[in-house]
Parts: C-alpha cells; structure tokens; sequence
C-alpha cells in the first residue's frame, strides 16, 4: 500500500502543519482513509466511481504525485536498474552507458553503475545484488569468466538480467557481430592494395582478459575470400589503451617485413598505433594504413577509419527489453541489433601499389 507522497515543484500547497501535502491531506480533504487514496493511486477498480473522482479531484488541487519508492514499495520493486561495467571512463561504455539513460528517460526507473576494474570486484557487486534487493534487474557490459558467468546465473533466480557484448548464461546476450565488424574493416584494407595487414587485437573482457576468436574469424575471412595467404597471420594481442596500441605497432614496425597495414579492434589502440607510425618517421595513410573499431568520438577529430558499433543502440535495446520484461510487455523475440559498419576517413590514404 501506498504510505508516501512527493510534492510536485512549483508553488505546491502546504499541509496543515506547514510541511508539503502528505497523503494524510489527502485522505483529510476528500474524506476517506489512507487506504482508500493508495487504492485510487494504485488503479484499484475496489474504488467507486464517485469516490475515485472525489479522490482525484483533491489530488489535482493540492497538485502533488506519487513518490518513485512508494509506488517501488507497492509492488515490492526499487524502480531501480543496475550496470555492471568494466572502467565506465572508456569512450566505448560512456556510449553504451548514453544509450541506457536515454532509453530510461521519462520511465521512472533510475540507475546505479557499478564499476568494475578488478576480477573480485565484479564477484562482490554480483554476490551483494543476490543478497540483497538493490535492483529491479542489471545490465552486465563486457564482462565475462566463470565467476560473472555464475554470479549472474545465482542473480537471474532474482531479477532479470541482460548481457552487452558478453555470452553469459542465465543473461539475455545481446552480442554485437565482430566478424563482420573486423571483416568489413580489413576487407579495405585488401581492396586498397594491402596484403601485409596486422591485427591489433585485444581482450574482448578487460577485467579478466578474456579473449574471442570473432574479430579474427572476420580477418581470416576477408584474407580467404581475396586469395591471400594466412600461413602466416599478423596477430598481437596488445592491452585496451593506447599505450597498447602504441607498443604492438612499434614492435611491428621494427620486424624484418613490417606491415603496410594495421587493423586495431579499438580506437584506443588505434590512436596509439598512429603515434607509432609517427614517430618511426612514417607517414599514416601514404606508408601505413590504420583502422580502429568502435567509432568512438575521437576518432573523428584524428581523421580515423574506423568500425562502428552500435554501442548506443546496444544500451538502448538493453534497458528497453529489461523495463519491458519488468512491465510484463516484452517481447515475443529477442531485439536484434544493427550490424556494424566501416567509416572511412583519412588514416587508410588511398589506392597503393599491392605490397611487395
């Protein structure tokens, strides 16, 4: 039942003890118990007709409205979403992050983020939700490892739970297609002229450094469907930074038969592999091509060629299904999400001499 009320800004009355209108007031002036103006709030159709209009009547004169928490208590929820994301600072989850509070904007849900930057954190957050009652249902990002994967399994008993950019049981998985996003990205790449072409990869999960095969089945997949060889594939694993973009490229850069092409899996990386080429007194575009992934920001202001992901698309669908779930209107199917696609822009240069 329905035991607070919070006043509506703007010149909202005062209850008799000078306070804001409670629903005390409420009950007072339409003259009916509290029980009777919860049951109005709450929609219940017990309510006569003329004592329903009386109720609203004084409901619209005091102008005041239903608190988020009282209705929360009402029907034993939090109005509450939580995300579980990986250093939340990162240009790629901030956009992940947009698409979540864009979807939750005019509902009355609102959001605790919590970070995760090292394995036991994410353990922590997940064995506290399954204790206690702090969320209406989680959105897990880029997370992955026998302990989330658990973790959330124990959690979905509780709460509905949905997983971007990760395949966890238990979780709704909304998984975006790296191989098509790395193929498109190399593919270019080859039709620019390229055939010695690295891979920059990296940890698919940047907590516990997880790593999927998909970016490098769509490398393999533009080299096969071109004619090139792959008896000797360029792939290095570098960190989620710049810096890590920066020292996989240099060391490349300095092998015997260095590439004339890097594909990074993210724009991070990318604009480290940009100030490699740089400082080893090349030229991005005309000696060395780059391209990163994501299509964050940045990359726009460094003139990068990159993937897009629908990492806005991926927050908004995510949110969208879980306060569908919660409000017993979802979906027959699972969403689908928009398929990657390559922006190109000034760090590929133009058509080359195929590579010697």
């Amino acid at each position: 039942m329905l035991t607070d009320m919070e006043s509506v800004p703007g010149g909202t009355p005062r209850s008799r003890k000078g306070g804001r209108p409670t629903i005390r007031d409420v009950a007072r002036e339409a003259g009916v118990g509290i029980g009777t103006v919860s049951r109005v709030l709450n929609d219940d159709r017990r309510v006569s007709p003329g004592t329903r209009h009386r109720v609203m009547a004084v409901i619209r004169r005091l102008r005041f409205r239903p608190s988020t928490a009282a209705r929360g208590l009402v029907k034993g929820r939090t109005q509450t979403l939580g995300v579980l994301v990986p250093f939340f600072t990162k240009h790629y989850f901030l956009e992940i992050l947009r698409g979540i509070e864009q979807a939750l904007a005019g509902t009355d849900y609102s959001l605790i983020i919590y970070s995760v930057e090292r394995p036991e954190q994410a353990s922590a957050h997940l064995s506290f939700l399954s204790r206690v009652r702090r969320v209406d249902g989680l959105i897990v990002i880029s997370l992955s490892g026998r302990a989330v994967a658990t973790g959330c399994r124990r959690l979905a008993r509780r709460c509905p739970v949905v997983a971007i950019d990760a395949n966890l049981g238990g979780a709704m998985n909304l998984l975006p297609d790296h191989e098509l996003g790395m193929y498109l990205a190399v593919k270019h790449l080859i039709g620019l002229g390229h055939e010695r072409i690295a891979l920059v990869d990296r940890p698919e999960d940047p907590v516990f450094g997880t790593i999927t095969e998909a970016r490098r089945q769509g490398y393999r997949r533009a080299f096969r469907e071109a004619g090139l060889s792959l008896r000797s594939p360029r792939v290095v694993i570098a960190d989620y930074s710049q810096e890590g973009g920066y020292e996989a490229v240099a060391r490349l850069l300095a092998a015997r038969r260095p590439p004339t092409a890097v594909a990074c899996a993210s724009d991070l990386q990318a604009v480290g592999a940009l100030r490699a080429v740089e400082e080893a007194g090349l030229r991005v575009g005309a000696d060395i091509a780059v391209t990163g992934y994501h299509d964050v920001e940045l990359a726009r202001y460094v003139g990068l060629t990159t993937v897009h992901l629908p990492a806005f698309e991926m927050g908004e669908v995510s949110a969208g299904l879980l306060v569908s779930i919660l409000t017993g209107r979802q979906a027959a199917e699972q969403p689908t999400l928009p398929p990657p696609y390559l922006v190109v822009r000034d760090s590929c240069g133009r058509h080359r001499a195929q590579a010697r």
